[in-house]
């Protein structure tokens, strides 16, 4: 029987490469409206780096940053708190983990673009986080340790059906009111204006983040430094055709801590990545994508800026509340 820890391990091996090769429903056509072929934005600068994570690049200004999103997740999990203590229970959603809980996490994003970038967690860890996985693990939520109860849980979700994720609400509990999508949709309307935590043009710069993210790895210039890579990892004795499917390598699934041999490809992963600069020509084109992406959709990202701003600010206010 497989482990509750390598599966969630598992699902992370699924997620972070799909993630990285850009699961969107963005445009990532290479053709401009009248079909002629799109140029590749020009690199003005190529950086001699092994890592990128201090790097900002121009679509931060519209999507959320580990502190921001650490922010709303605690001023969300306040506003929670608070309604179910209407409803006459005392309950305290867990906060989520610190944004930057790991030493080789970015500081200016949300997401790792560019993958494993620390030589010093490559050889203790390889491709696992940092500790291994246990089975407690299950995300930044986990770990409140409470019991919810049936009537808990229509408080909270606003229905009393344990098979529906959310429901219309209107039940009383202790002579309250249970709002629609229970306490979760309260909170999330106090902070979003819309109880499905919808920000309407939002999600216009999370598309433009996977779109510009695939075509980056698409561009030739970075498909020709992840040959090099390749090339490198070969001499070192792994077969890989690019960084990705090293990090994606289901053989690191099976186990909750780092082999001996996964230890010793996500070194030389690190070391290639070195020699042939495959950060510092990665994030040079991907962030020429992102400008050019900017460049095009300034009105579209103006509104998705004054949405983010709204948001932190609702978050401060519930939290000074």
């Amino acid at each position: 029987m497989v482990s509750l820890a390598t599966r969630r391990f598992s699902a992370l091996l699924v997620c972070v490469p799909l993630l990285l090769a850009g699961c969107s429903d963005g445009d990532s056509s290479s053709a401009d409206s009248q079909g002629n072929p799109k140029a590749p934005p020009a690199v003005a600068e190529t950086p001699k780096i092994t890592n990128a994570n201090d790097k900002s690049m121009p679509l931060d200004t519209y999507l959320l940053n580990p502190e921001q999103t650490e922010t709303i997740d605690n001023a969300y999990a306040g506003l929670v708190s608070d309604c179910m203590r209407r409803f006459g229970f005392d309950y305290t959603p867990p906060r989520a983990e610190p944004a930057n809980s790991s030493e080789d996490a970015p500081t200016t994003r949300i997401d790792g673009r560019f993958g494993p970038q620390s030589a010093e967690t490559a050889q203790k860890w390889g491709y696992h986080p940092e500790g291994g996985v246990t089975e407690e693990d299950s995300g930044p939520w986990a770990g409140s340790g409470q019991k919810m109860t049936a009537a808990m849980q229509t408080a909270e979700r606003g229905s009393s059906d344990p098979k529906e994720k959310f429901g219309p609400g209107g039940q009383v509990i202790n002579g309250e009111t249970v709002p629609e999508h229970g306490c979760v949709g309260e909170a999330q309307k106090k902070l979003t204006g819309s109880v499905d935590g919808n920000m309407g043009d939002a999600k216009a710069a999370t598309d433009l983040k996977f779109d510009t993210l695939t075509k980056a790895q698409q561009d030739e210039r970075t498909r020709a430094v992840f040959a090099r890579w390749s090339t490198c990892m070969a001499e070192k004795g792994f077969d890989y055709a690019d960084p990705l499917e090293a990090l994606g390598d289901e053989e690191w699934a099976k186990t909750p801590q780092p082999t001996q041999h996964e230890i010793q490809v996500a070194t030389a992963d690190q070391e290639c990545r070195g020699t042939h600069n495959v950060v510092g020509v990665w994030f040079a084109v991907d962030f020429a994508y992102q400008e050019q992406a900017v460049e095009q959709n300034t009105e579209v990202l103006a509104e998705v800026k004054q949405g983010i701003d709204a948001l932190l600010k609702a978050a401060a206010d519930a939290q000074a509340g």
